[in-house]
């Protein structure tokens, strides 16, 4: 009897944490829609947390009672302990972050999605920052990202355009995101630039449009605007902020 508890509990481990692993690539893949994606990463959540116990306790009862089964619990514990780290990291995201999937340094007028307008996506180009946040207690979109982010903001570089705007290109390809083409680099002349890319999550295969636009001022500095935002779901998990703030990083003179 003991042996076929461990062995129940093993295999349900292993399954739940099959079922969380391929739940990204899964979408990555087409498989399924990010929605299944999403869903089968929330069905499996709480059985592998449960599970990740119940594989501890089976792997002590197989070193006491049935070492010939250590291996098979040992792996299960592995395999769901593993896996639950992905839901507890999704909830801490969550509960960190404000529902929001768009962020921009310029609220009142945010750089725009030109290139990218057209791609598939739920979420619509245009900027909808005077709109309620999912959860907000009534602040708006702009409002929430001001209360969580505040530290986002402008840059204001020296140089010319052209020139920050080719730093701004290598650091944006550094950071993994792909230039679309059809957004193009200003000419040396012109006093402003924008340049569109887009950032594709490794897991699931998520997508969001990244725009930096640059424009001369009266004194001579470089504005640096940024803008982030998901092509898809409610809440970024704070995916779209943290981006725009490590492009601000590498893009400071002091970095």
């Amino acid at each position: 009897m003991l042996k076929i508890v461990i062995w129940l509990v093993s295999i349900a481990a292993i399954v739940a944490a099959l079922a969380i692993a391929a739940s990204g690539p899964g979408t990555r893949f087409g498989l399924w829609n990010f929605g299944v994606g999403l869903g089968i990463l929330q069905m499996a959540a709480i059985p592998v947390l449960v599970l990740a116990v119940a594989s501890f306790v089976v792997l002590v009862l197989a070193i006491w009672k049935a070492r010939g089964l250590v291996p098979i619990a040992g792996l299960s514990l592995v395999m769901a302990g593993g896996a639950s780290v992905v839901p507890l990291q999704t909830k801490a995201a969550a509960e960190g972050n404000p529902f929001i999937h768009d962020i921009t340094t310029d609220f009142d007028n945010p750089p725009q999605i030109i290139a990218a307008a057209s791609a598939e996506r739920m979420n619509p180009p245009g900027y909808l920052g005077s709109d309620p946040a999912p959860q907000g207690n009534g602040a708006t979109i702009s409002a929430a990202q001001q209360n969580a982010f505040p530290d986002i903001a402008p840059l204001v570089l020296k140089g010319a355009v052209s020139d920050i705007a080719a730093r701004a290109r290598s650091e944006i390809e550094s950071m993994g995101m792909e230039i679309l083409p059809d957004a193009g680099l200003a000419v040396a002349q012109s006093r402003q630039s924008t340049i569109e890319a887009v950032a594709t999550s490794t897991w699931f295969g998520f997508k969001d449009d990244f725009v930096v636009r640059l424009a001369d001022q009266e004194d001579g500095s470089v504005r640096v605007d940024v803008r982030s935002k998901s092509r898809v779901g409610v809440s970024d998990l704070g995916a779209n902020a943290a981006r725009v703030r490590e492009f601000s990083k590498r893009m400071r003179p002091d970095a």
